[in-house]
């Protein structure tokens, strides 16, 4: 009897030393780190910053009444119109004029090429 008791004395500390085989209970959730949590997460992120850059870009585009400013409209006259006069002046500086006495002597010099 005494075989017995220290049997099973012996059986019930293994079955306590062995919980590493014995099932979780379903009450208790163990955390395990998973990627479809941190997809999610990234995704969620993605979506985010989708969200703000077409907010941003409704805010911040130009065109329309907003880019067309006097300030700029005169600056863009202001411009054109000196480069037209700094394109007159170039021409006017290129153009091939006869030098002094040049009729005179015409007749009497042969040309040289």
């Amino acid at each position: 009897m005494l075989r017995s008791l220290l049997a099973a004395a012996i059986l019930a500390a293994l079955a306590l030393s062995t919980q590493a085989f014995v099932a979780a209970p379903l009450n208790s959730r163990v955390t395990l780190p998973s990627s479809t949590s941190l997809d999610a997460s990234r995704i969620n992120a993605k979506q985010e910053k989708r969200k703000r850059n077409r907010e941003n870009m409704r805010k911040f585009k130009k065109g329309g009444k907003r880019g067309t400013s006097k300030k700029k409209m005169m600056r863009k006259v202001l411009s054109s119109a000196a480069r037209q006069e700094e394109n007159e002046f170039i021409a006017k500086c290129f153009i091939t004029v006869p030098p002094p006495n040049s009729e005179e002597d015409d007749g009497n010099k042969q040309r040289r090429f």
